[in-house]
């Protein structure tokens, strides 16, 4: 069963028209227990400040999640351009922890660097929170991963068995 999702009606006129000056920006936090700082980029060319922390620009692709009946996933492509991230992705040794939120462009000052935004707090279009990066895969020119999202189909229920061992006052 597909999830349903709101967007604002402005938004939705503004994408629907023949022509549009709007664009979406994708604001995207990386955290990992490996590494002490949380990365934050946006899909821009330049920085932004939105709920008080600094998106540092960087061009990335990355498709919205799937809304099928499976476990939702997405992928991420990025250039791997001085090889650092690439090199870093493979320095961790667990999946890193991502948070994806959608906001379009006209929501922040575009006169101004760093973009912030013109009335706080700015509305978020799409959001995807506690994603793990997984499946990444390094060459010369880019890496890619799966973004995806915790398979509770995969878990075995019920987690923890009454046994006699572990509750012997039920077996009394």
């Amino acid at each position: 069963m597909a999830k349903q999702r709101s967007v604002s009606a402005s938004l939705r006129r503004e994408l629907d028209s023949q022509e549009s000056g709007e664009a979406l920006l994708v604001f995207m936090t990386i955290t990992n227990p490996d590494v002490n700082d949380i990365i934050r980029v946006v899909s821009d060319s330049v920085d932004y400040i939105w709920n008080g922390d600094r998106y540092i620009g960087f061009w990335f692709d990355a498709s919205l999640l799937s809304d099928d009946d499976a476990p939702p996933q997405a992928q991420i492509k990025v250039q791997n351009v001085d090889e650092k991230i690439g090199h870093a992705l493979q320095a961790v040794t667990k999946p890193c922890r991502v948070q994806i939120d959608v906001i379009a462009a006209s929501q922040f000052d575009q006169t101004v660097v760093p973009r912030v935004e013109i009335d706080a707090p700015a509305i978020v279009e799409y959001s995807a929170k506690h994603l793990y990066l997984t499946n990444v895969d390094v060459d010369v020119m880019e890496v890619t991963g799966t973004l995806s999202s915790w398979n509770y189909s995969q878990r075995s229920w019920p987690g923890i068995r009454a046994t006699k061992s572990r509750c012997p006052a039920l077996f009394i």
